[in-house]
């Protein structure tokens, strides 16, 4: 069977919040989705959704994950508490998705100054966090006991450059309450969207089954004009045109349908050919590696913004450091030709 019957299978079984009817999986299909599932990063919805009676030799790995994701929430929540409690200005970004989700790292971003990032750091340290890696615009700590990284992020960058303004996302803050009772604070989903969209383009490079929940489940719950809003203030049309386009296609290939907010959506952005001629060339397959000239469009406008324009003289700079540059390309290098996150 082909990789578009496989994508489109999973898209089917795992069903839209537009769409009432879900298609039944065949007890041969269950490990196979589930392969599927986890290059696509979303391999707990997937068990979640299964009937637990066709789990078969998965429910071991079923319990595995609905402990880590038990674990994560109460990291979440943990974090949270400290950073509170320490009256610093926060959000939780790319992290609580519209979905059940486990996730390798929980993304904060600090409002405000230096000073304030800097209170968040040290009350981390001082909540008993190993600090493990220190980038540019990042640090992160290691918790022990949900075993996940957790970066504090002073600016939504790569490397040295800010591909998002964070000053334009502070408005979009909204409390949420976990599943364990705790309440945490996190983008709106406009923002949020728009933050995972311009990652997945100009740091990833790379379109999984996880962004499509994510923005199938929060089309649901957001105003297309704060979107909107959101996009062209941070410069990110493009990414969304091309997110938005592949979104609709596939969702158009499993179910026959477009939401009407997505359609909406496309009618202001309009539709990216590029991406969609290749997506449709080789046969629906996700995850889909993003062409470098998508990457180059959406950095070229990203780099219209205010904050990326005053990062990208920085980043400049600092390759003149060979141990700097090294570890950028060969970076660089890895998300060209990996095929999964």
């Amino acid at each position: 069977m082909n990789n578009m019957n496989l994508t489109v299978e999973l898209l089917k079984v795992l069903g839209s919040p537009f769409e009432v009817f879900t298609v039944p999986i065949g007890q041969s299909k269950v490990v196979e989705l589930s392969k599927v599932s986890e290059k696509n990063r979303i391999l707990f919805f997937y068990l979640h959704k299964i009937d637990k009676k066709n789990l078969g030799k998965l429910a071991s790995l079923y319990k595995k994950e609905q402990r880590r994701y038990i674990k994560t929430n109460d990291a979440i929540a943990q974090v949270s508490r400290i950073l509170k409690n320490a009256n610093t200005e926060h959000a939780f970004f790319k992290t609580i998705r519209p979905y059940k989700s486990t996730t390798v790292d929980l993304d904060i971003i600090v409002f405000g100054e230096r000073k304030d990032y800097m209170k968040s750091v040290k009350a981390m340290e001082r909540g008993g966090y190993k600090l493990v890696a220190r980038g540019p615009n990042s640090i992160t700590f290691w918790d022990q006991e949900a075993n996940i990284g957790i970066d504090l992020y002073e600016q939504v960058a790569v490397s040295f450059i800010t591909y998002i303004d964070k000053g334009k996302l502070r408005h979009y803050v909204r409390d949420i309450i976990l599943p364990n009772g705790k309440y945490v604070r996190t983008l709106k989903p406009e923002a949020d969207l728009a933050t995972i969209i311009a990652h997945s383009i100009v740091k990833e490079q790379m379109y999984t089954l996880s962004e499509y929940y994510t923005f199938i489940h929060y089309l649901k719950q957001m105003t297309i004009k704060d979107f909107l809003s959101i996009i062209r203030q941070n410069n990110i049309t493009y990414a969304a045109r091309t997110h938005a386009t592949i979104t609709a296609l596939l969702h158009k290939a499993a179910h026959q349908t477009i939401p009407e907010k997505l359609r909406q959506m496309l009618d202001v952005v309009g539709e990216d050919n590029f991406e969609k001629g290749r997506i449709i060339k080789n046969n629906f397959e996700t995850p889909h590696k993003y062409h470098l000239i998508t990457v180059a469009k959406s950095l070229t406008e990203i780099a219209k913004g205010k904050e990326t324009r005053k990062s990208i003289p920085i980043q400049l700079a600092r390759m003149l450091d060979p141990n700097i540059s090294k570890d950028f390309f060969k970076k660089l290098i890895d998300h060209a030709f990996r095929k999964a996150y």
